[in-house]
């Protein structure tokens, strides 16, 4: 845990291929495994960036 909780490294920014985070892209953006995770690859690891793709398809 950081030692000031106020403070937000920029993990929050970024997403990964890791169950938790497409778990969380799937409820999110209501679209499939596969969906997620293509969008990780395609979009790159910037949070924002998945998302814009997610919704434009």
């Amino acid at each position: 845990m950081a030692d000031d909780p106020k403070k937000k490294g920029r993990d929050r920014e970024l997403v990964s291929e890791q169950e938790h985070e497409v778990a969380y892209l799937m409820k999110a953006a209501k679209v499939t495994r596969q969906k997620a995770l293509q969008a990780i690859r395609e979009a790159g690891p910037d949070r924002k960036n998945v998302m814009d793709y997610l919704q434009r398809k």
